[in-house]
């Protein structure tokens, strides 16, 4: 069930059909070295994932991460809402198949849920997390308008992360 359409995109619900591209995607060196390694490994471990990340948060409302796709149907990246119980607010986040990167896919979807946060949500601000090492990530999230805030330790098995924040 899709949320959102851009010019380019689909932001659409997760279902169990996505469990081979959620298996790459959270595979990826690059989603393990800027994000974690979530220890997805098998087509079961993708499956719980999915259930976890996703169907289940979409029972909680619409604070949720959803599947990006290009107009066509090919998944090419997640983006959305995570509630982490740290915090108050909740957080955006977003991870592509690097092949799809550097076209500007992340920030089309990014600026699509920001207004739907804003217009449908009825929150007041928006939070987003990165590395300090992730410079593509932190110019995204300046280039949407969010500010940097302070530093953050997620967990005790994490390196120190940036905070950002966007008041609407």
């Amino acid at each position: 069930m899709s949320i959102l359409h851009t010019k380019r995109l689909v932001v659409r619900k997760a279902t169990m059909e996505d469990v081979d591209f959620i298996l790459a995607l959270l595979n990826q060196r690059s989603f393990i070295d800027n994000i974690a390694d979530k220890q997805i490994h098998t087509l079961k471990d993708a499956q719980n994932y999915i259930q976890g990340a996703f169907l289940d948060a979409y029972e909680l409302g619409d604070k949720a991460p959803y599947i990006v796709t290009l107009q066509e149907g090919t998944a090419i990246g997640v983006a959305g809402f995570y509630q982490r119980p740290i915090f108050d607010l909740p957080d955006l986040g977003y991870a592509f198949i690097d092949q799809y990167t550097g076209y500007g896919y992340a920030k089309e979807a990014c600026m699509a849920l920001l207004k739907f946060a804003k217009y449908n949500l009825n929150i007041d601000a928006i939070l987003a997390i990165t590395s300090a090492k992730n410079q593509p990530s932190i110019k995204l999230l300046l280039g949407l308008g969010l500010e940097f805030q302070s530093k953050v330790v997620l967990d005790k098995s994490m390196e120190e992360s940036n905070l950002y924040r966007l008041d609407f």
